[in-house]
């Protein structure tokens, strides 16, 4: 999990409504989710059709995005730790992405984070660690200590 795996244009850095383009369907296709990690580039089909759909990416919806996670899983058990695991992961990108990005916005040095992302990312945590143990034996414990190490979030 290294926040600046991520290849994005940011430059000039966008303005209000002006999109940044991230090639990353993945993060919101989890049905392309190993294709698309492996090979970014569209899929070479004559009648593919590239389609950009507006996606946020702030503090509140990946929140909410991850609420919407716990509701639809209840809690961290064998049975779904692998599929809740990959849905955060996704959850977790898009934090890399809005850490990257403030941090240019900051003019932050190469590999310090964001105050934006850190406080994200204690928050997440704190939602992480509200799920029901249901006797996963490694989500979202790993995940946890990966963000807290990365992001200088203290217990």
């Amino acid at each position: 999990m290294n926040s600046r795996h991520h290849d994005l244009d940011i430059h000039p850095i966008p303005e209000d409504k002006n999109p940044l383009f991230v090639n990353e369907p993945w993060l919101i296709d989890q049905s392309q989710a190993v294709m698309d990690y492996v090979n970014k580039a569209p899929e070479p089909a004559e009648d593919n059709i590239r389609i950009y759909i507006p996606f946020d990416i702030n503090k509140s919806a990946i929140i909410r995005r991850l609420f919407d996670l716990i509701d639809r899983y209840v809690e961290a058990n064998e049975d779904n730790e692998f599929n809740f695991s990959s849905d955060v992961d996704a959850l977790v990108s898009q934090i890399e992405i809005y850490d990257q990005v403030w941090s240019v916005k900051h003019m932050q040095e190469e590999g310090s984070r964001s105050k934006e992302a850190i406080e994200l990312v204690e928050e997440f945590i704190e939602r992480l660690e509200e799920i029901p143990d249901g006797g996963a034996e490694l989500f979202p414990f790993e995940l946890i200590e990966k963000l807290r190490e990365q992001y200088f979030v203290i217990k």
